[in-house]
């Protein structure tokens, strides 16, 4: 069996629809995603690839959404007050069904379906070089960068990272170490991923793609000095081309490599604080 999509049917509009929602209050936009796809479908998902924004109106309001690529790994469809049936269809006979959503659709098929996202996040904020007197790798996060890391802990599970990677300096360790905890993870050490003179963005490069050929969704934090070139570097030979590589402190991409370790999506979220 091939790769099929769900359309569900909302009563309220009588339509088919791909699943959506509304954001709570200061919530992330992939973190509602992920939830209201559980709640209308009863699937959980590991968000992987960012497909598209679409905007139009409803009742008189605009409505703008993010879709994201999802893969279910679990659940089971209990009909509700906001989606009375589904249906799990190739990409094809989904397009016929959907009465707005064929957009979306299209940039799903438009790409490798089968992915694996890396996770490339830049270690948050750990005040001033200048001002910190000790080896610079032992810097630690200041209070706004800790507070960074909190809210990446609160984000970054819904890709379901299998292993949490950082470069061998204090603040990019500590920026992952409460995802790690929240999944019960180990940091793991990679210097291939520090800002050093023995380390370059080509060596990190590669260690992505063999991270991502692996098939398992990461986590991995370097510095700001690496990642542009790294991005970059990935992005030269496929089809995606990133306004700007660069990420800010707390920030990152989701990487989305096909089989061959080849890029073909790039995401770039700001700091989440």
């Amino acid at each position: 069996m091939g790769i099929e999509v769900v359309v569900v049917h909302r009563p309220r509009y009588d339509d088919w629809s791909l699943p959506k929602g509304k954001l709570l209050a200061g919530e992330p936009p992939v973190v509602g995603a992920a939830r209201e796809v559980e709640e209308e479908t009863g699937y959980t998902t590991q968000v992987q690839r960012w497909l598209a924004k679409t905007a139009y109106r409803v009742d008189g309001s605009r409505k703008v959404v993010d879709y994201w690529a999802m893969r279910c790994v679990g659940g089971e469809f209990a009909a509700n007050d906001e989606v009375d049936a589904i249906r799990w269809l190739p990409a094809d006979a989904a397009a016929t069904f959907l009465d707005r959503d064929r957009r979306v659709l299209r940039a799903f098929c438009s790409r490798p379906v089968e992915t694996t996202t890396v996770l490339l996040v830049r270690h948050a904020r750990a005040g001033s070089r200048r001002h910190w007197t000790g080896d610079d790798a032992l810097r630690p996060l200041d209070e706004t960068g800790r507070h960074q890391a909190a809210a990446l802990a609160k984000v970054l599970p819904v890709f379901r990272p299998a292993r949490v990677i950082s470069a061998d300096r204090v603040r990019c360790v500590d920026t992952v170490r409460p995802l790690a905890t929240r999944l019960g993870l180990d940091v793991e050490i990679d210097r291939a991923f520090d800002e050093a003179v023995d380390t370059d963005a080509k060596q990190a490069a590669g260690r992505l793609r063999s991270l991502a050929v692996a098939g398992q969704p990461v986590v991995v934090c370097s510095q700001g000095g690496l990642i542009p070139e790294t991005v970059a570097l990935l992005a030269r030979k496929s089809a995606v081309k990133p306004a700007s590589p660069a990420a800010a402190k707390g920030g990152g991409w989701a990487l989305s490599l096909d089989q061959s370790g080849r890029l073909v999506g790039a995401d770039y979220s700001p700091p989440p604080v």
